[in-house]
């Protein structure tokens, strides 16, 4: 009786230690900036000088492997930074304007922004390396001038011309009747109108000859 006692009482013990252990990880607050297509110029103000400092980005996909091999060190590094560098992220899956601002093709994608200047980290991504960087590392690397804010209506250009591409590639054959067809159709007018013309100028010649 007495050891069923214990067991439960052990049992009672393990599983308000997991509970406890738990509730702790899940009210930790992360020190990685979330950013977004709303929030990003706001927050960084990258092309206004970044008055409020300098910034260490990541872009990321969710479906990343190696970005979720990141995740760990980027939070690590968010915390060593603190009131230093802001470190921040952004879903790139999720934020097509900023995407296509900075030309996200592969992912992680690591920018430092400084006083109007982009430095794309291609090094490696242990914690004191990308701490390295985001101190004084990113001196050695060239810049480049940060491209300014992609507007809504940018995207909605840009999504067309997609499309119409996309058309041109998939339908080939399509519009490559469509233009045959406007090119018969074209021929067929002006030699029907050539003809009325000449139709009508020999009219007028015959009579002024009678």
């Amino acid at each position: 009786m007495r050891q069923t006692w214990l067991v439960v009482v052990l049992v009672v013990v393990g599983l308000l230690a997991v509970w406890c252990t738990t509730s702790a990880a899940a009210g930790a607050s992360s020190d990685v900036i979330e950013l977004n297509d709303d929030n990003f110029e706001h927050l960084t103000q990258a092309t206004s000088g970044s008055t409020t400092g300098n910034w260490l980005v990541e872009f990321y996909a969710p479906w990343c492997g190696h970005c979720k091999s990141l995740a760990p060190t980027w939070e690590a590094l968010a915390t060593e930074l603190k009131g230093t560098v802001p470190v921040a992220k952004v879903d790139a899956t999720l934020n097509p304007l900023v995407k296509k601002r900075f030309g996200i093709k592969g992912f992680p994608t690591i920018i430092f922004f400084k006083q109007g200047k982009q430095y794309v980290y291609t090094g490696g991504r242990s914690l004191e390396q990308l701490k390295a960087f985001a101190l004084s590392g990113h001196e050695s690397v060239a810049s480049a001038p940060i491209p300014a804010p992609v507007s809504a209506m940018d995207q909605i250009i840009e999504m067309l011309n997609e499309d119409v591409q996309h058309l041109a590639n998939t339908k080939k054959l399509a519009v490559g009747a469509i233009f045959v067809v406007g090119g018969v159709v074209g021929l067929f007018v002006g030699f029907v109108l050539g003809r009325l013309t000449s139709s009508s100028s020999a009219s007028k010649t015959s009579t002024k000859r009678e």
